[in-house]
């Protein structure tokens, strides 16, 4: 029997709570309206996210008609979900290394997180006309006839993850995790075993080609409880750098990889639960991030 998509989650800003669909459109940066929305540090203009403010995750953004609602703390705060840009003032934001222009949407979302999250913060919206590049193990013009971008996400486009993997991974904690702790954009149930969905390269959802690139290294963010923004210090970080640090490339291999990267084939396009997913290409060998651009992947195709 074949993989389906059991879940479908966006972000619509960069760490506060998932909002689970049962259907959505392609964009240029992934799912439609994910993490292009983002919370930073005006001092700094960086990033602020759930590593560092847990209470991040209980921030909860609703899509109504054309505006996003985010509720948190018992306030509610209305943003245009498509804010036209030129009506805000311009600012220079970094998520990680990655600098990128960004329209800040004003006092009252200032003020809105500012006192939410008890530290100066503003809220900023990805401006769509600058690009950021998705280069390592991303497949390049010569595949898909475009250079592949993404908003506010840490990397790549879609995130897929599957529902046995997390099963497997409970079988090694006390306190059993949610997929939502890893935050993945696709949740597919049905592989034949755990992490099964590390070998994918090429993958056929609703008529359209994905590229599966490369496993999603993890940090402590899984430690952070989406359904309280309860962080625990240790777990289950602690127990996936023992199980799950199978990826010998770069700087990863010093990390525990859950979930792996998807970037699809073109930006427009559906996925709906109950969608199959149609393997066409698995990896073969030892799969690593080399930090090479273009898609430097070995692989080979499943047989019918």
């Amino acid at each position: 029997m074949a993989p389906v998509i059991s879940k479908i989650y966006i972000y619509p800003i960069k760490s506060c709570k998932a909002l689970e669909l049962t259907e959505s459109e392609l964009s240029k940066y992934g799912l439609l309206h994910d993490r292009v929305f983002l919370v930073i540090d005006p001092a700094t203009n960086k990033q602020r996210t759930m590593r560092e403010l847990p209470l991040m995750s209980q921030a909860e953004p609703k899509i109504e008609g054309d505006n996003l609602v985010i509720t948190a703390g018992g306030k509610t705060l209305r943003v245009p979900l498509v804010p036209e840009i030129s009506k805000y003032e311009s600012r220079t934001v970094l998520v990680w290394k990655d600098s990128m222009v960004a329209a800040d949407l004003g006092e009252e979302a200032a003020q809105f997180f500012t006192e939410y999250l008890g530290v100066p913060s503003r809220l900023v919206y990805k401006s769509p006309n600058d690009k950021r590049a998705v280069v390592e193990h991303s497949p390049g013009v010569n595949e898909i006839g475009f250079v592949p971008e993404t908003a506010f996400a840490d990397n790549f486009p879609i995130l897929c993850l599957s529902e046995e993997s997390v099963k497997d991974i409970n079988t090694h904690l006390e306190n059993p995790v949610g997929v939502l702790n890893f935050r993945p954009n696709i949740v597919v149930s049905g592989v034949s075993k755990p992490f099964e969905e590390d070998e994918w390269c090429l993958v056929d959802i609703n008529g359209l080609t994905y590229y599966f690139t490369c496993r999603c290294t993890r940090c402590d963010m899984p430690n952070v409880d989406p359904a309280t923004g309860n962080k625990d210090k240790f777990q289950p970080q602690k127990t996936l750098q023992s199980i799950r640090r199978v990826d010998k490339g770069k700087a990863a291999k010093w990390h525990a990889c859950v979930g792996i990267n998807a970037v699809p084939s073109a930006h427009t396009g559906t996925i709906r639960v109950g969608d199959v997913l149609d393997v066409k290409q698995v990896f073969e060998g030892e799969r690593q991030r080399t930090g090479q651009p273009g898609w430097t992947t070995k692989a080979v195709e499943v047989g019918a």
